[in-house]
Formats: structure tokens, sequence, C-alpha cells
């Protein structure tokens, strides 16, 4: 069955409105609807705790200074996930960890994920979730990568996906068509050799 990825939970215009203006209370309530949407997404991709926290964290710092940009006309969620999938990006192709802002600095508010966020890192669905997707995902480039977890993992359509990493639906299908083929091979090379590459 799959998990609802919050893009039916829309923010209302009120809300957006207020947290334009800077209204530091309205910008809390905006990150308790989407933290753990944020946090699951990038946790999919890096499939590291800390990494897909500092990624949340620095998510909503950018949408906090940039909130005044967030056009109506595209869903909040896709903006959102736009932020977050870049952020993973370059987190991907860099390995050094840089030192970034606290959301208390940021909004003036002791901002952080909550607890049921840190326990749901640490429960046995997700441990056993990171070895199927490292299983699966471990030689594809990071396009192919994110756009697999986006669309068969998170369960958007390759609109959406198109929408939020900002590639034209025809790549989009060319990398999940990749990814796809890829994941095929890794199956039949662990059904023939009868053991699960880790």
């Amino acid at each position: 069955m799959r998990k609802d990825t919050g893009k039916n939970i829309q923010p209302d215009t009120a809300l957006i409105g207020s947290c334009i203006k800077k209204d530091r209370t309205a910008f809390k309530q905006l990150v308790t609807m989407y933290q753990q949407y944020a946090y699951n997404l990038a946790f999919k991709i890096l499939l590291e705790e800390e990494d897909a926290k500092d990624v949340v964290q620095e998510t909503f710092i950018r949408i906090w200074n940039h909130i005044d940009n967030y056009r109506k006309e595209i869903l909040f969620t896709t903006w959102m996930y736009r932020i977050v999938t870049n952020l993973c990006y370059d987190k991907l192709k860099s390995f050094k960890r840089k030192n970034h802002v606290s959301l208390h600095d940021a909004a003036g508010q002791g901002i952080n994920l909550t607890n049921e966020t840190e326990h749901n890192a640490d429960s046995a669905e997700n441990h056993e979730m990171i070895k199927q997707i490292r299983r699966l995902s471990r030689g594809l480039t990071t396009k192919q990568r994110m756009v697999f977890i986006l669309r068969d993992i998170q369960g958007h359509s390759v609109k959406e996906v198109s929408e939020v990493l900002n590639m034209s639906e025809g790549a989009v299908k060319t990398n999940l068509y990749l990814a796809r083929m890829f994941i095929r091979e890794e199956f039949y090379k662990s059904e023939n050799t009868g053991r699960i590459v880790r």
C-alpha cells in the first residue's frame, strides 16, 4: 500500500500569506505540517539519518528565507520537494559535511525534528528499507536514483517527478527506464547466485 506522501495536504493561502509576512507562529505550523514528509524523502535518498535531518533543517531555512518566491500556481509540496532533492543532490555529489544554521537562529523559533520523526528513523522498517534501497540502487546514477525513489518508492506521477526535479518528462522516463532495468538485473543476479548483495 502506498503511503501518504503529503502531496494532498496543502497549506491554505492564509497560512502561506502569514509566512510571507514572517509570522513565526505560522511558519512553525508549516514546519509541523511538512517536516515529516521532507524527512521521509531525504532519508530515502540519502539513507543516512543525520544527513536527512541536515537536509530537512536546511530545507526549512530556505523556505523561511524564500517563501515570498513561492508561486501559488504550483503545489507547495512540489516546491518543497524540489528544495529537498536539490539539497540531497548536493550531498550526494560531495562528501563534505557543511555547517548549517539551526532553525532557531533562522526563524527565531526552537523548531526541531519531532520525537516521532526520530523514532521513525530508528524503526526496524526503516533499517530494512535502507538495506533494500542500498541493494537496489547501488549502481544507479544520482538522477536515476532520485527518479526511482520519487516515482517508484514515493509513488509520484511522471509529471510530478518532472516538476520536482526540474527535468523534462522524457528525461524522467529515460532515467526511470534505466533505473528499473538495472534493478531488474540486480534481482536476477541475486536470484541466480542465491544470495542478496548487501
